[in-house]
């Protein structure tokens, strides 16, 4: 019997590969930070929110009913996030979801829109540019709050600092996730420049509020890109990740890694390291020593120290950004003698299963694009 493609394969790995699986998804991510200004940023595109909670209860039910069931589809999740953390605390962030007629995603070239937001690359410069306009929100006594007075806008330069085209592996074995998971290591290292502004949604507010804010950015930063053919959450139990950028010029490189723990006891956690430079790109077979010994308010363990042996050991932890089902985390990074900082994150999808907790979730997602 004929089966319907999930997916399009691309010989332009960072280009997009059109998922049209029921619960898929593609999502290019960015990174960077500001030593001078200890000031950190994170931009995710998003086809097919696989953290939206919405998307998991309408995966489920179809999963469970396939044939009674419409299947949800990325199109129908498509949001933009985007956070700013200075002096290890959120500044300002948003998360807006947007209708599928907004989303919109070439396959010959890195060029993709979600609402206003857009992602393009300068081929013949290899500079990446973010154009970032939404609406942050904040954490009230009643919950998320979006601040509709406000309006967050960005526009940042990645600027490749490696020559190496992107390299692409599956990542999370069919085995724990019951699916393929594709991670496209872009462009790891890339000198980052552009401007933030936290300002008054519109001219009358301005009036009233007469201030806005405009943060220069000057740093280097990550990019990479992942998709896949349904949720990564249910198969796992944690998950962490993160990279670490160490040296300049040509002895620059990037360390990043995943670590997870499958839900089925049965299964042994699986770890990727990679290491990139201008040498290319190379995965290490090294496992990772690694205990989750620290604890937040909120319960979410995570690792005091994680070391592999002969090339990056992470200690010192510091939690900027203690969400109920994630955490961000900066370690002191040593990468063979080395001192750097790793930007990292832990993750426990299993509680976007708890319904007070995905009520609140979806409280801080800006949906008012799909109404209009």
């Amino acid at each position: 019997m004929p089966t319907l493609p999930l997916f399009t394969p691309n010989a332009i790995a960072d280009a997009s590969h059109a998922v049209r699986a029921p619960g898929g998804y593609e999502w290019w991510y960015f990174d960077a930070e500001d030593p001078a200004t200890d000031t950190q940023i994170v931009a995710i595109y998003l086809h097919g929110f696989i953290f939206h909670p919405g998307y998991l209860r309408a995966y489920k039910k179809f999963i469970r009913r396939p044939t009674k069931t419409l299947p949800p589809l990325p199109d129908n999740y498509a949001c933009m996030y985007f956070v700013v953390y200075r002096g290890g605390k959120i500044l300002t962030q948003s998360m807006t979801h947007y209708r599928a007629s907004q989303y919109a995603a070439a396959s010959d070239r890195v060029d993709v829109g979600i609402g206003p937001n857009t992602l393009t690359k300068n081929n013949a410069t290899g500079t990446l540019n973010l154009h970032v306009d939404t609406t942050p929100w904040k954490l009230t006594g009643r919950g998320p709050q979006t601040l509709t007075n406000e309006r967050l806008v960005a526009d940042i330069a990645f600027i490749p600092s490696l020559a190496h085209s992107p390299c692409e592996r599956r990542f999370l074995s069919r085995e724990m996730t019951h699916a393929d998971h594709h991670w496209v290591i872009a462009n790891p290292l890339c000198d980052v420049k552009g401007t933030i502004t936290i300002a008054p949604a519109d001219s009358a507010a301005a009036a009233n509020a007469g201030v806005s804010e405009t943060i220069k950015f000057a740093g280097r930063g990550y990019h990479d890109h992942n998709y896949g053919t349904a949720p990564l959450g249910p198969g796992l139990a944690k998950w962490i990740w993160g990279r670490a950028l160490v040296g300049d010029g040509m002895a620059a490189k990037v360390v990043t890694f995943h670590y997870a723990v499958p839900r089925d006891k049965s299964l042994l956690p699986e770890s990727h390291l990679v290491i990139a430079s201008e040498q290319g790109v190379e995965e290490k077979s090294i496992k990772p020593l690694i205990a989750f010994d620290r604890r937040t308010a909120l319960g979410l363990a995570f690792p005091s120290r994680i070391e592999w042996p002969g090339v990056m050991a992470l200690s010192n932890p510091r939690v900027i950004d203690p969400s109920p089902f994630y955490l961000r985390l900066q370690y002191d990074a040593d990468v063979n003698g080395q001192r750097t900082t790793a930007f990292c994150e832990a993750a426990y999808p299993h509680r976007l299963r708890w319904p007070v907790l995905g009520r609140m979730i979806e409280m801080s997602i800006d949906t008012r694009a799909l109404r209009v």
